[in-house]
């Protein structure tokens, strides 16, 4: 299914359904009071975080959403059926902004970053009420009945970014497909060409403990990303979720004056997009390292050495270096886990 990260549709709640004018007609009442029963409540329109769903391309098909109608009252003493509520499944990571049709502007109403959690978007519109509410010591046969109020309408914009736990970053043909391959179950497209990810992929990593480390790999960055240029600057937007970036530079585009060049080319442009993702912690992955000779990789790991950087030398295609790597990740993952519940558990402290 293709990838779509963002849309822009039309939702409608229900309609109240209208009360009803009506009387009784008993065989002994020849005169009867009334009996109009109110209309049914019309339906809301909820929005519903879902882990099934990876993309907003449904909503590229298919831009409006109308919840039902409630049924109009009936005589009786019947009051109109409630519609049933209308629930659409976004996936997890997706913003809600609700546009001004007037100038345009947009203002975030939701955040469904929880599996299961729901947002009226839009209220139906209550029933209206039948003539038995009408009757006074006046008017004992009121032929009055209220029509059912109107739902409501939106104009939304959804944007998807990725919940991942690590956001996986690099020049174009850096490996990260490969490397994705090899430690999850993910199947992205590799070829030995640039823009070979297209697209954001996920991949998912499961320890024996049960615990699971999501992996996202985003599109291969170019000098000016953050500007527009190349397929990067799309998808940034996904490392703002991201716990960790393990950014992924190829041996085979390494200058041996200045081998980590790249690194800071990719650190600037996050830092240009947004100063916090700039911030985030980093792990500095060199891959391809098949590729050098054994006198350029030693040559590189000293410079590393020299100027106190920390690199992992791996070849994600034979698998040299990818399991220090991984369980490096998995300590920084874990670890991050415990400060959390340690701050989670210092708020709860200092509130009661």
């Amino acid at each position: 299914m293709k990838f779509i990260d963002e849309a822009t549709i039309t939702v409608r709640s229900g309609k109240g359904g209208n009360g009803c004018v009506a009387f009784r007609r008993e065989r002994f009442i020849p005169k009867g009071g009334p009996s109009g029963g109110d209309g049914g409540k019309g339906g809301d329109l909820i929005f519903r975080g879902s882990s099934k769903l990876l993309t907003l391309y449904d909503f590229r098909l298919k831009r409006v959403y109308e919840a039902r109608n409630g049924e109009q009252g009936q005589g009786r003493d019947k009051y109109g059926k409630g519609a049933d509520d209308l629930i659409i499944d976004l996936p997890l990571g997706t913003l809600v902004y609700e546009v001004n049709t007037e100038d345009g502007s947009e203002k975030l109403i939701a955040d469904l970053t929880v599996e299961g959690r729901e947002m009226v978007i839009c209220k139906g519109g209550d029933g209206g009420r039948g003539n038995i509410h009408f009757k006074s010591s006046t008017n004992q046969a009121p032929r009055q009945a209220e029509e059912g109020f109107p739902g409501e309408e939106k104009r939304i914009r959804l944007q998807l970014k990725i919940i991942a736990d690590v956001g996986l970053l690099g020049l174009p043909n850096a490996g990260k497909s490969t490397f994705i391959s090899k430690i999850s179950a993910a199947k992205p497209k590799i070829a030995a060409y640039p823009f070979t990810t297209l697209v954001p992929n996920l991949g998912v990593v499961d320890d024996d403990m049960g615990n699971k480390l999501v992996i996202a790999d985003i599109p291969g960055l170019i000098e000016g990303a953050s500007e527009g240029h190349g397929l990067g600057h799309r998808f940034l937007k996904h490392v703002e979720r991201t716990r960790f970036l393990v950014h992924i530079l190829s041996a085979e585009d390494l200058s041996l004056e200045a081998p980590f060049e790249g690194f800071n080319m990719l650190d600037e442009e996050l830092r240009i997009f947004d100063e916090e993702m700039a911030n985030k912690t980093q792990l500095r992955v060199i891959n391809k390292i098949d590729l050098l000779s054994e006198e350029d990789l030693e040559a590189i790991k000293g410079k590393a050495e020299e100027a106190g950087i920390k690199i992992y030398f791996i070849s994600a295609l034979h698998s040299d270096g990818v399991q220090e790597l991984l369980s490096d990740m998995w300590d920084r993952f874990k670890a991050m886990n415990q400060e959390e519940e340690n701050d989670q558990d210092e708020q709860q402290d200092s509130d009661s």
